[in-house]
């Protein structure tokens, strides 16, 4: 995991030294200007390996220390060339270069909505937008890094993956999402058989209703997969209950069948199983071995759905508990999840205000698309969030760390965001005062 994170020079002024909070959480703050994004893009753009970020960068060298005390150096040597050092290794020298060929441009801004209307004149066609081939580099590095890394010739060496943490980053911009190309292409084929035909297909789409779909076919993954263990443990059912020697307690197997009415009632309160909850068997020491096989099934059977339920019940209870008034979420097999009023109307995902969608569609990210392990960068989680919201917000991070194994690090201006967890913050101004009066 990372620990530390050493930068010189950023922007030609500043000299940072910042350790991450062993409390799992670290917040940067400080006024604008100061860095505290582009400290969350270095760590982003060194995993993602987008050397072109560095050589844009402004800054004269970066250490990033690890677990171990494994560490990485960065190093600028002109507007054009980096040095990357591994430990005490000789290091590498990478530079930037773009594949500017037509045929190469045009492969990967097929899912944008740029295109090239000159030699080196293109067009945002949101808006009409011109930009030359450079500016139009710069804008896709800040807005599409994946983009900019895919046009790179030159990539960061490839280090041992036990030196490079997991790294996710919830971006200030996240309500909405590039379209891949596949999907993109599958929407133009459907326009053919539809009214508008000839329709300009929108290379990006509104995340909450991705996520939805995302979570659908969760659910039906998880369903799948229950199916097949069940098939498997019934078909064999037989044969093990006749080869079965060791028997249960009647009160063990009261504990553990309280336990499987928990999981069964929670999963027809999510609506992925119809199957009522079972009524204890009446034990008897005759039938111990029977009610041995049978409860170690069963708990089998349930166990496919135990990391989905722990995820399910976090992110409906903040959003039904501590966030919608008027509204609630429902966990659906055919939606994924859907809204509804406090009067039962439903509601479409897009009815939903813009810091309603900034809590879901953070929290949907931090519980179903961050790996255990991993290091989640947050800019800026107060984005239309009521004061009310920014202050529960960091109790409801350590639930989530809690229960994903993660470290957060947050740029934020927010007090609310902070709260009474002062003591998690690096304040970058003090920093930089600091580093002045030495």
């Amino acid at each position: 995991m990372l620990t530390s994170i050493k930068i010189e020079n950023l922007f030609d002024i500043f000299d940072y030294d910042i350790e991450f909070k062993k409390e799992g959480i670290t917040i940067l703050t400080g006024p604008n200007g100061y860095g505290k994004t582009t400290i969350l893009k270095i760590v982003e753009a060194f995993v993602s390996q987008n050397s072109h970020f560095f050589i844009r960068l402004l800054f004269t060298r970066i250490v990033l220390t690890f677990d171990e005390n494994h560490k990485i150096t960065i190093e600028k040597k002109s507007n054009n060339e980096v040095l990357l050092g591994v430990d005490d290794s000789i290091p590498s020298r990478w530079n930037n270069k773009f594949r500017r060929s037509n045929k190469s441009f045009e492969k990967v801004l097929r899912a944008t909505p740029f295109r090239q209307i000159d030699d080196d004149i293109w067009i945002d066609k949101r808006n009409d937008e011109i930009f030359s081939t450079d500016s139009l580099l710069q804008k896709i590095e800040s807005e599409l890094p994946n983009l900019a890394i895919e046009l790179q010739t030159d990539k960061i060496p490839k280090l041992s993956k036990s030196k490079i943490p997991s790294v996710y980053f919830i971006r200030e911009q996240r309500l909405l999402r590039p379209v891949s190309n596949d999907r993109i292409r599958m929407m133009r084929q459907r326009s053919i058989f539809e009214s508008d035909v000839g329709k300009e297909v929108s290379a990006f789409s509104r995340t909450i209703e991705e996520y939805a779909r995302e979570l659908r076919e969760n659910i039906k993954e998880t369903l799948a997969t229950s199916s097949q263990v069940n098939q498997e443990l019934d078909s064999s059912f037989p044969r093990r209950l006749f080869e079965q020697q060791q028997g249960i307690s009647e009160q063990e197997f009261i504990e553990r069948f309280d336990k499987v009415k928990e999981i069964q009632k929670a999963l027809n309160e999510y609506g992925l199983s119809e199957v009522e909850e079972d009524s204890h068997p009446t034990f008897r020491d005759v039938n111990a071995k029977a009610l041995y096989v049978y409860i170690d099934d069963t708990e089998k059977k349930l166990a496919v759905f135990s990391n989905l339920l722990n995820k399910l019940k976090t992110f409906t209870e903040i959003l039904n508990e501590r966030r919608f008034t008027f509204k609630r979420i429902d966990i659906s097999k055919e939606h994924g999840f859907k809204f509804s009023t406090h009067k039962g109307k439903s509601l479409a995902l897009a009815d939903l205000s813009s810091g309603e969608q900034q809590e879901v569609v953070i929290l949907y990210e931090l519980l179903f698309k961050v790996k255990p392990g991993t290091l989640v960068l947050i800019d800026e989680p107060e984005l239309s969030l009521h004061v009310v919201w920014q202050k529960q917000f960091l109790d409801d991070l350590f639930k989530i760390i809690e229960l994903q194994k993660i470290n957060i690090v947050i740029a934020t201006h927010s007090p609310q965001i902070i709260n009474n967890h002062w003591d998690l913050t690096i304040d970058l101004e003090e920093l930089r005062d600091a580093a002045i009066s030495k």
